[in-house]
């Protein structure tokens, strides 16, 4: 880790300090992958239209398990001041930051994302980019069980802007369906959660997207609806389904300083 401290500070257009903190974060042997709604913006390729615009408030970003240490210090250098108790009590599994002279947030996820449901990232950083895959990013927005709709333009904004694919490599900028029924096959919870979300994106796009680009996105809707419905489900999802919605399956976290996906 280089032992010069930066003299830059946080820039005042989020979207351009987004790619700042990657980079810097790089330059310091951590490994970081951005996550949430800046997460999204990073794989708008080619022309894309207003409709699906949006503002960002805060960074969010994933880390490797065990890195929190050295996340920190890197952090420092970049400009961000810790919340200390927060990180003291969290910062195994989620860290907090502060751009003090933007007023703005930066949340660290470390290893894990947890909020209706946990998805464990730290096998999943090997981007070679500076996001998540898209069908990791779309599982941390389809996971959410009060859907709202800043989340639901982002799976629309994901959907239009890739091909689906099986099996892609974490490098291949494609939705890859064998992660998402990977995921949801292993545990009726994401399931429930994530297939009762799809209608509500098909609904999005018709508001959001001309007529083709909104007939594409939901037939691409209907081909992950089929992949899940027909993917093989775990000896632990068939336990689970038995039970159903009878007892809760997610959890809603309560807000502390932000979201983690935003």
């Amino acid at each position: 880790m280089s032992s010069t401290p930066s003299t830059e500070l946080p820039l005042p257009d989020i979207v351009a300090e987004a790619g700042r903190l990657v980079h810097g974060l790089a330059e310091r042997d951590v490994v970081g992958r951005l996550v949430g709604g800046l997460g999204v913006a990073a794989h708008r390729h080619g022309d894309s239209p207003t409709t699906l615009d949006r503002t960002y408030g805060d960074v969010d970003v994933v880390v490797p398990a065990g890195s929190s240490r050295q996340v920190a210090a890197a952090l420092d250098e970049l400009g961000y001041e810790g919340n200390r108790r927060f990180n003291a009590l969290h910062g195994d599994r989620r860290m907090m930051f502060h751009d003090r002279s933007h007023g703005r947030q930066l949340d660290v996820l470390v290893g894990v994302f947890a909020m209706c449901h946990t998805l464990e990232l730290t096998s999943r950083l090997g981007t070679g980019s500076a996001t998540l895959t898209p069908a990791d990013l779309l599982l941390t927005k389809l996971q959410v069980v009060e859907i709202n709709g800043k989340d639901l333009r982002d799976v629309v904004t994901l959907l239009h802007h890739h091909e689906l694919a099986e099996r892609g490599d974490l490098t291949a900028d494609v939705v890859d369906l064998a992660r998402l029924a990977e995921v949801c096959g292993q545990n009726w919870g994401w399931w429930a959660t994530v297939t009762d979300n799809l209608p509500r994106v098909v609904d999005t796009a018709a508001e959001l997207l001309a007529d083709a680009p909104a007939d594409e996105v939901a037939d691409k809707v209907e081909r992950i609806t089929a992949r899940l419905a027909g993917c093989p489900k775990s000896l632990r999802w068939r336990t689970r389904a038995r039970v159903g919605r009878r007892m809760t399956w997610y959890e809603l976290p309560e807000e502390i300083g932000g979201t983690a996906h935003g």
